[in-house]
């Protein structure tokens, strides 16, 4: 498909009957970019225009007579059978048609050149909407403003002041730094674990208590007043 030489059969190629223009277009659809080496055949043509082949037959010979379609190089069929070979045509892209003085060619789209969009006029709805790019939003950088709801964006720097969680700085477990400079000191060692005392009284017939709490000689006192 070259979009060169459907433009020209729907724009700039002159005289062609209304009733030929869809043959016109099939044959361009099917050229090369310079309009030649269009070879479709005319089942596939009679598809395009939605006629007959017998009508396709007349709108080419009509245009082979205008000279708007001129017979090509058939070399570029040689790969098809015989019996089945279409014609190839060539178009005739160097005749142009002028452009009529109430067409503006700035008014239309244009190949390859692209139409200036017109501003909304004020009063229009569309003209009170902002661009994007005006909006408060985009001038918001991440971690170094505030958005209009009071939070604060994420920034996605990593942070290099780290603070430990609270419960492991209440149970003395700092950084390996802290760690470092901070002397250990034991803790008050108190409970019913606790030895005796080297300087209490020892009971004088159990080993290992204490006279003023053996509880041996307590049993023995209790069993005895009984």
């Amino acid at each position: 498909m070259s979009i060169e030489a459907v433009a020209w059969a729907l724009r700039d190629a002159p005289d062609v009957p209304p009733q030929c223009l869809a043959v016109l277009l099939g044959l361009a659809n099917h050229a090369h970019a310079n309009g030649r080496g269009a070879f479709p055949s005319q089942e596939r043509l009679a598809f395009y225009a939605r006629k007959s082949v017998r009508s396709v037959q007349n709108d080419l010979k009509t245009l082979e007579a205008l000279g708007l379609i001129r017979r090509g190089d058939q070399r570029h069929t040689a790969f098809i059978p015989a019996d089945r070979r279409p014609v190839v045509y060539d178009l005739a892209m160097g005749r142009c048609r002028p452009l009529p003085g109430a067409l503006d060619p700035f008014a239309e789209p244009q190949s390859g050149r692209p139409n200036e969009v017109p501003k909304p006029s004020d009063d229009r709805g569309e003209a009170d909407f902002t661009p994007v790019a005006d909006r408060g939003e985009a001038r918001f950088r991440p971690g170094r403003s505030t958005v209009p709801t009071g939070a604060k964006r994420a920034s996605y720097e990593p942070s290099f002041n780290r603070q430990e969680p609270k419960d492991r700085a209440s149970a003395g477990e700092g950084s390996p730094k802290s760690n470092s400079k901070r002397t250990f000191t034991p803790r008050a060692l108190t409970g019913a674990a606790l030895p005796p005392a080297a300087d209490a009284d020892r009971c004088p017939r159990h080993r290992g208590q204490t006279a003023a709490h053996c509880a041996p000689c307590r049993s023995e006192a209790l069993a005895g007043g009984r």
